[in-house]
């Protein structure tokens, strides 16, 4: 005949801990979550009255600290309690085990490891992503802030200095969201690599933030647009001073699109396939899918030569510029030189659309002595289109049109700037995602450049892979780090039921402790190294989980 379990008992030990913990989890996370507002409180980007909103907030994100330590607390106090007032020796000698009085700190360990599972996976990263927009959502508050601290404003290729920022009334009819003007701006411009290109001032600068906008493959991003006026600038390479207008636009991705710690956990399974919804992916991920569509541009260009003896670009009004020449072969920094026929020179002609055709009338011809080609880099090139540009050295320039009787005109250097290829593959690129552009490109892995630009990609993928893992597993970690802490909290108070309370738990919280150091730990180590960290991220729990299993069998022995 089966002996009947304590029911009674179970009710009563189950109702003791779920009343402790709820009490113990509101002191904790009420501290936890007041620590974690502090900081934008102090910096400014917080006012008083949102702070406490803030602190609301923070409460779900925090029980992910939270709640392993409150089951440990209140497993061991109310554990010690039962063990210390004899009730459990009572128990024993009516033939309850002690396995069997773990069974309350069993279930609702279960519970909560269920809870932490459902609170990692979809609530708590909702509530770190409102909690990220409270700081971020004003782009100008945050770069006023910033500017009036003396502080310096990366905006993609600038880097701005100001002397003070305040807001300004929009215009009527204004799309933006705000405006700051910037009183005696200073300006550094920077290259893809970082060089510094050019260093300027301005008299002042509107800056102007559009509305957030959202696209399913790269997240949340603001547009912000400049215009600087009186701007003077100093060439870093030649020295030169040249007055000009600058007016700059940027978008900025959003940094919860930045950062898997705020995707929910199907968002995180998501992202392996689509890599290029983090900003640092999709620029480079853009960045070789310019190079391939160079690349193919060359190789095109490459087989007209050799074909006809010219190849053809267009430029921005839609004229034909025709280039003739022998060959094209590398040259330094990402540029191409086109080599003339026999040892002569390179012709050029730029004719105009007339109708549906093209007319000599109002054409030019160039004729060059050496003929360099390199990507157009400007700001201003067409979105999604892949420019190009010729330096064109020791010019002769003429009109094609024979009727006018008109001399060449000899120049020293003719840029034409804004010249695209007839069969741009840049746009069809483009629409791929990470992994098949880089199929696409593997091809094309002979050329240094393609191959640099596919490394990069593939070196930053396999970390977003890794940071993916990390993160999967840190949840894992920390829901299974409830369960067994509620269990050694329970079982040390059995051991250790003649020492005070503090006592006690104190051999259950250093154990703990180390388990979550070592999940957090471990989590960096596998984001930067791989797999190699996984098994730091789970040692805790395992380390843990052993003490837990040892302390019972002593307690089971006694």
């Amino acid at each position: 005949m089966a002996r009947p379990q304590p029911i009674s008992l179970w009710t009563s030990i189950f109702g003791e801990l779920t009343r402790n913990l709820l009490l113990a989890t509101a002191v904790l996370v009420t501290v936890i979550a007041f620590a974690a507002t502090i900081k934008p409180l102090a910096d400014g980007r917080l006012a008083p009255f949102e702070a406490m909103k803030f602190l609301l907030l923070a409460i779900p994100p925090m029980l992910a600290y939270a709640l392993p330590f409150a089951g440990c607390f209140a497993s061991t106090l109310v554990y010690h309690r039962l063990s210390s007032d004899n009730e459990f020796v009572a128990a024993a000698a009516g033939g309850v085990s002690h396995r069997s009085l773990l069974v309350p700190a069993a279930v609702l360990g279960v519970i909560l490891f269920g809870g932490m599972l459902l609170l990692n996976a979809q609530i708590i990263p909702r509530f770190l992503v409102t909690m990220q927009n409270m700081i971020t959502e004003d782009v100008a508050k945050l770069l006023a802030t910033r500017i009036n601290r003396g502080q310096s404003v990366e905006l993609r290729k600038l880097l701005v200095f100001a002397d003070r920022a305040q807001p300004i009334e929009l215009e009527p009819g204004s799309e933006a969201r705000t405006a700051l003007v910037l009183a005696r701006p200073t300006v550094i411009e920077r290259d893809e690599d970082g060089n510094v290109v050019s260093e300027g001032s301005a008299g002042r600068a509107t800056l102007w933030v559009y509305p957030e906008t959202s696209n399913a493959d790269s997240g949340t991003t603001t547009r912000i647009a400049m215009r600087f006026e009186e701007f003077a600038s100093k060439d870093a390479n030649t020295g030169l001073v040249t007055g000009r207008a600058l007016q700059h636009e940027i978008t900025v991705p959003s940094s919860l699109s930045d950062d898997p710690k705020f995707l929910r956990s199907d968002e995180l399974r998501q992202l392996r396939t689509k890599p290029e919804r983090m900003s640092w992916i999709d620029i480079r991920r853009r960045r070789l899918a310019d190079e391939l569509a160079l690349r193919r541009a060359l190789d095109d260009m490459g087989r007209s030569l050799s074909a006809a003896g010219s190849f053809t670009l267009l430029d921005a009004a839609g004229r034909q510029v025709v280039v003739r020449a022998a060959s094209i072969k590398p040259g330094n920094n990402r540029t191409w030189n086109i080599l003339p026929k026999n040892g002569g020179n390179v012709e050029i002609d730029v004719l105009r659309p007339e109708g549906n055709g093209l007319s000599r009338t109002g054409g030019v011809r160039h004729i060059a002595k050496s003929v360099v080609l390199a990507p157009d880099t400007s700001d201003d090139r067409p979105a999604g289109e892949m420019a190009l540009r010729l330096e064109l050295r020791d010019v002769a320039s003429s009109p094609l049109d024979n009727s006018a009787a008109t001399e060449s005109t000899k120049r020293e250097r003719v840029p034409l700037a804004g010249l695209s290829a007839p069969k741009d593959q840049l746009a069809s690129l483009l629409k791929l995602s990470t992994l098949p552009l880089l199929a696409e490109a593997a091809s094309a892995e002979s050329d240094p450049n393609v191959a640099d630009r596919a490394g990069d990609l593939r070196n930053l993928i396999a970390y977003l892979q890794d940071e993916i893992t990390s993160r999967q597993h840190e949840r894992y970690a920390v829901a299974a780090s409830c369960l067994v802490m509620m269990l050694t909290g329970a079982v040390t108070a059995l051991r250790f039921s003649r020492s005070l309370p503090l006592t006690v738990y104190l051999w259950s919280f250093f154990p703990a402790l180390v388990c979550v150091i070592t999940i957090s730990g471990g989590q960096q180590f596998a984001r930067s190294s791989g797999w190699i960290g996984l098994p730091l991220l789970w040692a805790g729990v395992g380390v843990l989980a052993l003490y837990t299993f040892w302390t019972y069998l002593i307690v089971r022995r006694h």
